[in-house]
């Protein structure tokens, strides 16, 4: 057999084995996407409950002491010390006046054959870096997953924090000493501010770059709507609602960094399994188009093996 048949086939089969190992990529990516998917839900409702108790409590404390001070209630001049004095309460949900330094904990993955979900990421972040350093802030960032975390370094970006090797689908008490780690550094002035830097999975084919707020926590809803809300469930909260407070807003905000990481892992097993999917299927396309080439090659052979015979007849004659 000529060495151009041989050729083929060796390619052939090796395109064949490549496709057959992407689609089981693809296979385990889809695997771990619904485990994920999955664990958001539940995440998610219980996160939403936590949120409405927090703000029915805060917006009690708040319309309470406002009423008394006959201050008309506006949710973006409210001082929480001057609610709650000086603690946690007050540092987790008071925004400060004079931004120094802005933390980033951003996620990435820890390898590649996922798409363009690394290269998003790292464009984004590094846009949203000058835009921050341009106002005057100091960059300071927390990584999440080893390919932003070396990228990061590589360009001169502080990187206060590293943490590789987060589990394909995390749960929280894997992921609580990153969220402790950044909600210490927020109340130890390590940073005046945090964001939280993520791929949000909107389904198998699309996704979309998030920057949100996370310390100090300003997403609570804050009115005489959520209080009077809270006095009709008559909550009996012992031992005061400070307290609980000092425990709940700490929670809120490890489960709501935790929440983005799931999601963030959720949008990377979505884009793996897009990656090996378009992958798997250029290998058949490939495969599809060598078969024709090795046909056409044996069709060419036999043609000449044909010719060559006849000419050799017609010679004898």
């Amino acid at each position: 057999m000529p060495a151009s048949l041989l050729e083929l086939k060796k390619k052939i089969a090796s395109v064949k084995q490549t496709g057959k190992i992407t689609e089981a990529m693809r296979m385990v990516s889809a695997s771990k996407l619904n485990q994920t998917e999955d664990r958001d839900k539940g995440y998610t409702i219980y996160n939403n409950h936590v949120r409405k108790t927090i703000s029915r409590l805060i917006s009690s404390q708040v319309v309470d002491s406002l009423r008394e001070q006959d201050v008309a209630i506006d949710k973006r001049n409210i001082d929480y010390t001057d609610v709650f004095g000086l603690g946690i309460t007050a540092d987790m949900i008071q925004p400060r006046k004079n931004i120094k330094s802005t933390g980033f904990l951003v996620v990435s993955g820890d390898r590649g054959l996922v798409g363009s979900y690394n290269s998003n990421v790292i464009k984004n972040m590094m846009g949203i870096f000058e835009d921050e350093r341009a106002q005057g802030h100091d960059v300071k960032v927390l990584a999440v997953g080893s390919v932003g975390a070396q990228f990061f370094k590589k360009n001169n970006v502080n990187v206060v924090y590293e943490k590789n090797g987060v589990s394909d689908v995390p749960t929280f008490d894997e992921v609580l000493p990153i969220v402790s780690t950044a909600i210490k550094m927020f109340l130890n002035g390590v940073f005046d501010q945090l964001y939280v830097c993520y791929t949000h999975h909107v389904n198998s084919l699309s996704s979309a770059f998030r920057v949100e707020k996370m310390l100090p926590i300003v997403d609570l809803d804050i009115g005489v709507k959520e209080a009077e809300a809270h006095r009709e469930l008559e909550y009996d909260i012992e031992p005061d609602p400070n307290r609980v407070l000092m425990k709940l807003l700490p929670q809120y905000a490890r489960s709501t960094i935790y929440g983005a990481i799931l999601d963030a892992k959720t949008a990377e097993h979505a884009s793996s399994m897009t990656a090996m999917q378009s992958a798997t299927d250029n290998a058949k396309d490939l495969v599809s188009n060598l078969t024709t080439k090795l046909n056409r090659a044996r069709q060419a052979q036999i043609t000449t093996e044909i010719t060559e015979i006849i000419s050799g007849a017609n010679a004898l004659e």
